[in-house]
């Protein structure tokens, strides 16, 4: 009975140490002013999304896919923002990277860049309600390949600085705004921009760029959205997992071909998945989050150092987005064998994409892979796009404290969080040029929305145009003016 007693008092003192940690949780977000939005004309800008959806910038992966279309947007956007063009010095980059400078007038203060891409991915040939490159405008919303990522998004990006333009404010800080033609496929637009950056020595108190979105976060007791904004950006890297043997006829198969040594070696990898761990990121983003959370979540947020063991296996098992989160994903997205019904291949091989966690490298992901497999297979790191994993964004720094002040004044009751940004965006080749880049695209969404990108039937809601140059607008005004 005593000892039962001991276990009691114990148990009751965790939970009264739990619930103390949550009530001693404090909200240092920064505070949002009392803001009025201006007047859009939402027509018009939607107009201007349309026009730049149906020019098929279709990002160029080989010779057969023409080039003429991103001159025809440039022509489109110099015409369609003539203030922004007369205002910005342009200067082209590889032949179709766009940067654009607006000087400032206190040379004190470290430029800011805003970004964007201008190529889509290819649409696939069936299953669409309206063309492709149509920009239709059906049950509220623009239907096309890049309405979602990003052409509607890079419109609000121009709109909105004209917009500052046409009222004639001055502008303090030094704006850059960089535009890729390839972030779809290989980044080297991106990368030629930044090298001649580096080159004169640019760097910027912040870098914006496409990201997550705002997302309903009731479900934990928030009455505002939740701005999930990328501070960080996994690596990738493509690895060759190679199983070996001798070809020869399929009338005399041995025990185990080449495809079922490989068939192993899927499986096995799959099931021996690299450790989770919560990285900064994350525990930033449990941080943050907790403070506006109801009480039983505040609980376990306020505590998830303590929790962590019960917490992960938890979080690994809710959805796939939130396991990547956690670790590095290895997904197998090519198997090869033999070209012939009739003929066992000497070579059976699988690409495995792998988004490489915080604190791990390419070099990690290769290591583990082999310790898995042993010495049988072969194992090979493609060298084409692979990187490594960006640094995490200063989030005690004067671009945090503005996006977390204009999400508050544009969004009543939203809520900032940093996150660790899952896919590939361009702004990874500008990390060395900043302390602060942002990955976020200022609209709400859920899953059924985002699953629209790069798919058939992509399209993009019209209220949210206004919504990404209302938040462009205020945070340049936060920020740069």
């Amino acid at each position: 009975m005593k000892i039962l007693l001991i276990i009691l008092a114990c148990i009751a003192a965790l939970v009264l140490l739990l619930v103390v940690r949550a009530l001693l949780v404090k909200d240092t977000a920064e505070k949002p002013e009392d803001y009025t939005k201006p007047e859009i004309d939402l027509d018009a800008a939607v107009k201007k999304a349309q026009g730049a959806i149906r020019i098929p910038t279709i990002s160029m992966r080989d010779e057969s896919i023409p080039d003429k279309p991103f001159y025809d947007l440039q022509a489109y956007l110099e015409t369609t923002f003539p203030l922004f063009h007369e205002k910005a010095h342009k200067r082209v980059i590889d032949k179709y990277a766009l940067m654009y400078t607006i000087e400032g007038s206190d040379k004190s203060l470290k430029p800011a860049m805003y970004m964007g891409h201008q190529d889509v991915v290819p649409p696939q040939e069936e299953g669409w309600k309206h063309p492709p490159f149509s920009a239709e405008i059906a049950d509220g919303c623009i239907w096309g390949r890049g309405s979602f990522d990003m052409k509607s998004q890079l419109i609000s990006i121009f709109e909105a600085t004209e917009m500052h333009l046409r009222q004639g404010k001055q502008l303090k800080r030094t704006m850059y705004f960089c535009f890729g033609h390839d972030e779809e496929f290989a980044g080297e637009g991106a990368q030629a921009m930044c090298r001649v950056l580096q080159a004169e020595g640019v760097e910027f108190e912040f870098i914006f760029d496409e990201g997550m979105n705002l997302v309903d976060a009731s479900l934990i007791g928030m009455k505002g959205p939740l701005a999930l904004v990328g501070v960080c950006e996994k690596g990738w890297v493509n690895a060759k997992i190679s199983a070996k043997g001798n070809a020869g006829h399929a009338a005399m198969p041995p025990k185990e071909t080449t495809a079922v040594s490989l068939a192993k070696a899927v499986v096995k990898l799959n099931k021996h998945q690299m450790k989770a761990h919560f990285t900064p990121a994350v525990n930033m983003l449990i941080k943050s989050v907790c403070p506006k959370a109801s009480f039983p979540f505040k609980v376990l947020m306020a505590n998830a150092d303590l929790l962590r063991p019960l917490m992960k296996p938890i979080l690994l098992r809710i959805s796939p987005a939130v396991a990547a989160m956690l670790r590095t994903t290895m997904a197998f997205t090519v198997l090869h064998g033999s070209d012939a019904a009739n003929v066992m291949p000497d070579e059976s091989y699988a690409i495995v994409n792998c988004r490489v966690n915080l604190g791990e490298s390419v070099a990690d992901v290769k290591t583990h892979m082999q310790k898995v497999l042993g010495s049988k297979y072969e194992v090979e790191l493609l060298e084409k796009g692979q990187h490594e994993p960006t640094s995490m964004s200063d989030l005690d720094s004067f671009g945090w404290r503005m996006m977390q002040k204009t999400v508050a004044e544009v969004f009543p009751g939203g809520v900032t969080a940093p996150f660790p940004f899952v896919a590939g965006t361009d702004s990874k080749f500008y990390d060395s040029l900043t302390r602060c880049t942002f990955k976020f695209s200022p609209h709400i969404t859920d899953a059924k929305y985002r699953a629209g990108m790069h798919n058939v039937n992509e399209y993009f809601k019209v209220s949210d145009v206004e919504s990404d140059i209302q938040f462009y607008y205020r945070f340049m005004q936060n920020s740069c003016f």
